[in-house]
């Protein structure tokens, strides 16, 4: 059904004619104003740079089964890699290595994000790009219209690219629904008082300095070298995990083509280990082979659990500003992608879908989803932080991390074991008894979290929410 003018349901349940207003033109925003507008709201994306160039601008690994939860088709044939899918993984001092198949497709974010923003015209979605300055209007404790300065491509060439800054005007969106997808700082959420107080600004041991670049083969033999000494073929993945500090990355994967190489680096952004950019330079360093970057960038991406809250005041929360995250290594964009369609899927069966009644149900409905897996491997981050490089190497040497282990983090879901892991656990538990007394109280933790998401309160309730956090936290916190 489509809206009609006497202001009737669209057959979702909203009115029509309700309004949305995303800010923040990434993966997670556009793919939230992507599944509202498919339910019959009327959308505008606000961004603060030119249209095409928001969000992550590197590679990222997203699963099938997350392009599917989240409403859209797996990738393309060109926004993605041809590599072989399996990832050789080292600890420390080349402890290791463990082979694992892995599920992730590394695609190419900028055409993502290129995709997303034709599907999104193609529904009718207006932009607004270049904005700044961007202040809420609130009524009534509700935030009802943004004010801002901004340009909008949607009045000049269909490319999105007119004008300059002189272009610029003041605007005024007003809308039922306004949605926060623009990044960890929570441009909105930070304006929000209902917000305020559950969303902290999160520490610098909660976030991960991560670089991620496409480089050119300068040395097709020294490239060669490389995969030979490591056993894999061009199209395998090689990663280092716990080179600095118990979460940390190296992962370098030669394409099949011999012409280009992908290095993704990371590690906790508290200082004590450099940066993604440091363990980058390090890598290039020592491996004079990999030659001039063809694109990629850097980023801080926040760790912890998603927060409690995710909605109130007319704002809801997606994508990092929402934290999110995979926090195992944080890989955002599955699950950033995935909250878009939680949303849209609550808030049309709901005649105002920014009512606290509908936002609340956003949260629950995510909560219940995907908030105890991520809650768990939250705690298992923490873990990897606790027992530090030297615990990541001997989880390798103990036999303790398996391809099961591996498999498991690279899809992004969290298993329970099943007998015989678990049986092959204690032995290797026994191998090293003190790697079991530091990690066993950790793992009981992840396995009670992986419960918990579906307690969430499903009525709105501060203090049963209040008192549901306050329990995960006990718990993945330590």
């Amino acid at each position: 059904m489509t809206p009609d003018a006497t202001g009737g349901a669209n057959g979702h349940g909203n009115p029509a004619g309700a309004a949305a207003v995303v800010l923040g033109a990434g993966t997670a925003g556009l793919n939230a104003a992507l599944q509202l507008a498919r339910r019959g709201l009327q959308v505008t994306v606000v961004e603060s740079r030119r249209l095409g160039e928001g969000g992550a601008r590197w590679d990222n690994g997203v699963l099938d089964w997350q392009y599917t939860r989240a409403g859209i088709a797996p990738p393309t044939p060109d926004e993605v890699h041809d590599t072989t899918g399996v990832t050789r993984l080292y600890g420390p001092a080349d402890a290791g290595p463990v082979t694992v198949q892995s599920p992730t497709r590394h695609a190419d974010m900028r055409r993502l994000n290129d995709r997303l923003v034709g599907l999104c015209r193609a529904e009718g979605v207006a932009f607004v790009d270049r904005a700044r300055d961007v202040v809420v209007s609130e009524v009534d404790g509700r935030v009802r219209a943004l004010d801002l300065v901004g340009c909008d491509p949607d009045d000049g060439p269909s490319d999105g690219q007119h004008g300059d800054e002189a272009g610029a005007r003041a605007l005024h969106l007003e809308a039922d629904l306004f949605v926060d997808a623009a990044g960890r700082h929570g441009v909105l959420r930070s304006q929000v008082r209902d917000l305020v107080q559950w969303c902290p600004p999160v520490a610098r041991d909660l976030l991960c300095t991560a670089s991620q670049f496409m480089f050119r083969v300068a040395e097709v033999d020294g490239a060669r070298r490389f995969l030979d000494r490591r056993g894999v073929r061009a199209g395998d993945g090689v990663t280092w995990v716990g080179l600095d500090g118990g979460f940390s990355a190296l992962a370098v994967t030669v394409q099949p083509d011999l012409e280009r190489v992908s290095v993704l680096t990371g590690t906790i952004a508290s200082g004590s280990w450099g940066s993604g950019r440091t363990i980058l330079d390090r890598a290039r360093a020592e491996n004079p082979w990999i030659g001039d970057p063809i694109y990629g960038g850097d980023g801080l991406i926040p760790l912890r659990r998603p927060f409690a809250r995710l909605g109130a005041g007319g704002v809801a929360l997606v994508g990092d500003a929402a934290c999110q995250v995979f926090p195992a290594h944080g890989s955002g964009i599955g699950t950033g992608l995935m909250a878009g369609a939680v949303l849209a899927e609550q808030v049309v069966a709901h005649r105002d879908p920014g009512s606290d009644e509908a936002l609340w149900a956003y949260q629950h409905a995510f909560h219940a989803e995907h908030g105890g897996g991520l809650a768990a491997y939250d705690a298992f981050r923490r873990c990897s932080s606790a027992i530090g490089s030297d615990g990541i190497r001997r989880l390798f040497t103990s036999g303790l991390f398996t391809a099961e282990m591996g498999g498991s983090g690279l899809d992004q879901r969290w298993s329970e074991p099943t007998p015989a892991q678990t049986v092959a656990a204690a032995r290797a538990y026994l191998r090293d008894p003190g790697l079991a007394r530091a990690m066993v109280p950790w793992l009981a933790r992840c396995a009670i979290a992986a419960r918990l998401g579906a307690a969430s309160p499903a009525e709105p309730d501060e203090r049963a929410l209040r008192r549901w956090d306050r329990r995960v936290a006990r718990l993945v916190d330590g």
